[in-house]
């Protein structure tokens, strides 16, 4: 039997103050960040999705079924700011704008491990990439290509498959 450490007693308590609503400081999930078997203690990962505003337009960056406790930039990737005014993040989903793109580290309550998938358009045409689990929730990792891979429109995902189009290709996480 694997013995329990107090930190991991903590990250219980913590957990229920969290789903109380008494942990919605940032530094409540600093921990979480540093130490990802903390994290997986208490049901919590932290995942890198890839979002990015082309265009200055605005882009939604969805994450499936999960719910983000916290969030922040981990690179940016874009000339453009990504700062507080440029991004912002709710429920499940990241929402980028003004040219913003980045990788973003997000806590999550994600209790198992997700597969990563590379999956390639190539001249343009549509393709299927199918995955031995049925898809709840997909993130782009890193584009490939120097087309676009915007979600819902270039890429997405359903049962068992994940698709791509428009020359995106891709590396993406999904579970």
């Amino acid at each position: 039997m694997k013995k329990i450490s107090a930190n991991y007693l903590l990250a219980g308590l913590l957990l229920t103050s969290a789903q109380q609503g008494l942990a919605d400081s940032p530094h409540h999930f600093s921990q979480y960040i540093e130490d990802p078997e903390l994290a997986a203690a208490v049901g919590f990962r932290t995942i890198y999705p890839t979002c990015e505003s082309h265009d200055h337009k605005p882009a939604v960056c969805l994450l499936g079924n999960l719910k983000i406790q916290h969030t922040n930039v981990k690179k940016r990737l874009s000339r453009a700011s990504c700062n507080n005014s440029t991004w912002s993040a709710y429920g499940n989903q990241i929402t980028v704008t003004k040219g913003c793109r980045a990788i973003f580290e997000v806590v999550t309550n994600l209790n198992v491990d997700p597969i990563s998938v590379n999956c390639s358009s190539n001249n343009k045409k549509y393709k299927e990439c199918r995955l031995p689990l049925s898809i709840k929730g997909a993130w782009l990792i890193k584009r490939h290509s120097k087309s676009l891979c915007q979600q819902n429109k270039d890429w997405g995902a359903y049962d068992n498959i994940l698709w791509v189009k428009n020359g995106c290709r891709a590396t993406f996480q999904a579970f």
